[in-house]
This record gives structure tokens, C-alpha cells and sequence, in this order.
């Protein structure tokens, strides 16, 4: 290069403009290259994802698969096991049932016997068939706290709880549609009319049938003490006898057996799942895992090649680029100033010089800047 460029003629023009030129075809590949490995970047990641979700999901599925299996099993031994345990109650409840009827069969008697021997001695006497009954001595003859609290409750309900319920009956359905005036009539007069209603037949019953035969109600007391004592008796048996867990009397030894075979096939198929699954986590999903990337890295590792020589080019392009920026920094602009570092105004040198407007640099950029003055 001569120690003047101004004096230079086109050729050095051209020198430069096709350093620049070397220059934006260098930006321009850099700017390509970049945009490259982004779109490479994604689309890795997306294939990477993409081998992921599927060993995830092959693995998630061949699981799921491999524990239906047995559960179905455990399924179906737990129905056996319920139609055996099933069909043991039964038994049992069936024998107790047995056993119950057979030791409260005294007392079942003696009941039978007290309730016959009431029912003649009313019959005798012509005392009326409902006094013998249970509510009736609760009502008239209470004989101990209980009977005295449910006579309080019978009477309550008597003469509260169904005159209420039938008049907000009446009052509600019967005269929905009726003024307010005839329904607080009616509020009034049907409690009334029922209360005084139930009075009277208590007063009866108190006077025809209390009073009249009061020595053969004491008397059929004790038959009705006699009775009560043996459903009290009755019901000790029966809850003895349902809390008793001593199962060897009802021969159910082969269903027990059988019951403990049941359980023991469950506990080895439940066995059998935990070692199938461990294996399976531990050896056969890493075998699926193989098997997929076996068939899907090489795609993915021609992506990976693809990118390291798009990253390799990208270097040795960025190199270039700097090493010619520093070139045209150092040899060009310094001498003919940034604002001549361009391919058009460096062409338009080129030109002036070629058309004989100008003999050299220096007389070329003269001439650019003030064209004017050239002609004159």
C-alpha cells in the first residue's frame, strides 16, 4: 500500500469497497448463523422433551398395565374371600340363632304360660282384652321409675303431640285457601275438642275398667312383672350370646381354614406385585428407556452435530468479521474517514475516478463533496 493513499487511483477504491463488502457478507452470515442455532436450540429441546414425555409416558402406561394385572387378581381373591366370609356369618348367625332359641326356651314358655293364665283370669273376671296389654299398665299402672317416665311421655304425646300434629295438619292442607280468622278458630277449638276428647276416654277407661277391676289388675301385675322378667332374661341370653367370640361351637373350623387360605393367596399375590413393580422400577423401565432413545438419539444427535458446526462456523465467521473490521478500522477508515466507509459512496469514487473526473483519491473525494466546483 502506498504511504499516501489520497494518491492512490481506483484500484484502491475498489480494494476497500470490497473489504466492506467482505465485511457485510461476513455480517450478514454471523446475523444467519445465529438465527440458525436459535431455531436448532428449540428444536432440540423439543425433541429432547419429546424422547422424555414418551419413556415417560411408555414407562407410566406398561406400569399402570403390569399393576392392573395383579390387582385384578387381588380382586377377585378379595370376592372369594368376601363370599367365604359371607357364607361363615351366616352360619354362625344362623346358629346362634339356634343356640339363643334353645336357651331362652324355658323362659319363652314361662311367657307363653304368664300371658295364657292373664288371659283366662281377664276372661273370668270380663275385664276388658286391652288392659292386659303393656301400654295399658304403663298409662294406668306404672310400676317402676322407667314405667312411670314412659306413662309421662304417653300422655304428652296424647295430649300435646297429636293434637298439634293433627291441627297443623288441618291448618296447612285442609284450609290452606281459608281467611286467617278460621284458621286461628281452628287452632283453638280442634286442640281443645281433641284434648277434651282424650279426657273422656281416659276418664272411662279410669272408671269401667281401673276402678271396677282394680284387684285383678294388681293380680295380672304379677303375670305382666312375670313376663317382663323373662324378656329381660331373654335379652340377657341373646346378648351373652351375640357378644360370645368363641366361634368353636358352630363348626365353622373349614370355613376358617378356608378364610386363612384365602388370606395367605392374597398376601402372596400382594407379595408377588411389590417384587414385580420393584423390578420394574429398578430394571425394566430403564430397559424402555433404551429402547426408545436407541431408536430416537440418533435424530437427536445429527441435531447436536448440526449445531456444534453451526456454532463452529459462527465462531470462525465472528473471527473473520473482527479480523476484517479491525483491518478496514486500521487500513481504510483512518486514512479516508468513517463517513466514506460505505459500499455506494465508495462506488461513486470508483466511478469519478473511471469516468476522468478524477485522477486519484484525494481528487475523487474533492470532487464528491463539491461537484460543483469540479465542472467549473
Amino acid at each position: 500500500m502506498a504511504e499516501n493513499v489520497f494518491y492512490e487511483g481506483s484500484d484502491f477504491l475498489v480494494q476497500v469497497r470490497d473489504a466492506l463488502s467482505e465485511k457485510d457478507r461476513l455480517t450478514d452470515r454471523a446475523g444467519e448463523l445465529k438465527g440458525i442455532l436459535k431455531r436448532q436450540e428449540k428444536d432440540i429441546a423439543t425433541e429432547e422433551k419429546s424422547i422424555r414425555d414418551e419413556v415417560n409416558s411408555t414407562v407410566k402406561k406398561r406400569r399402570g398395565e403390569l399393576e392392573d394385572e395383579y390387582d385384578k387378581q387381588i380382586s377377585a381373591i378379595r370376592s372369594k374371600k368376601k363370599k367365604a366370609a359371607s357364607e361363615k356369618d351366616k352360619k354362625v348367625d344362623a346358629a346362634k340363632a339356634s343356640r339363643i332359641k334353645e336357651e331362652t326356651r324355658d323362659h319363652v314358655e314361662d311367657s307363653k304360660e304368664a300371658e295364657k293364665e292373664l288371659k283366662k283370669l281377664f276372661r273370668k273376671e270380663k275385664v276388658p282384652g286391652f288392659a292386659r296389654s303393656k301400654l295399658f299398665y304403663i298409662m294406668f299402672m306404672p310400676g317402676n321409675p322407667l314405667q312411670i317416665l314412659m306413662m309421662i311421655v304417653c300422655y304428652a304425646i296424647l295430649f300435646a303431640g297429636i293434637p298439634t300434629v293433627i291441627t297443623l295438619l288441618i291448618r296447612n292442607f285442609l284450609l290452606k285457601d281459608a281467611s286467617e280468622g278460621t284458621r286461628t278458630t281452628v287452632c283453638i277449638l280442634v286442640p281443645a275438642l281433641l284434648i277434651i276428647l282424650f279426657m273422656v276416654i281416659i276418664f272411662l277407661i279410669y272408671v269401667k275398667v281401673k276402678a271396677r277391676h282394680i284387684d285383678t289388675l294388681r293380680l295380672g301385675r304379677r303375670y305382666r312383672n312375670a313376663v317382663a322378667k323373662n324378656d329381660q332374661r331373654i335379652r340377657e341370653i341373646k346378648r351373652s350370646v351375640e357378644k360370645d367370640t368363641d366361634e368353636s361351637q358352630y363348626d365353622v373350623d373349614e370355613l376358617n381354614q378356608k378364610l386363612e387360605e384365602i388370606s395367605d393367596e392374597e398376601e402372596r399375590i400382594r407379595d408377588q406385585k411389590n417384587d414385580a413393580l420393584k423390578t420394574f422400577d429398578e430394571e425394566t423401565a430403564e430397559n424402555l428407556k433404551s429402547e426408545i432413545e436407541a431408536g430416537r438419539l440418533p435424530k437427536l444427535e445429527e441435531m447436536k452435530r448440526q449445531k456444534a458446526a453451526a456454532e463452529a462456523e459462527l465462531e470462525q465467521t465472528e473471527k473473520a468479521l473482527q479480523e476484517k473490521s479491525l483491518e478496514i478500522s486500521r487500513d481504510y477508515a483512518s486514512h479516508l474517514g468513517e463517513d466514506m466507509m460505505r459500499v455506494d459512496r465508495l462506488e461513486d469514487l470508483i466511478n469519478i475516478i473511471n469516468a476522468g473526473q478524477a485522477s486519484n483519491v484525494s481528487e475523487a473525494i474533492a470532487y464528491y463533496k463539491n461537484p460543483n466546483k469540479g465542472n467549473a
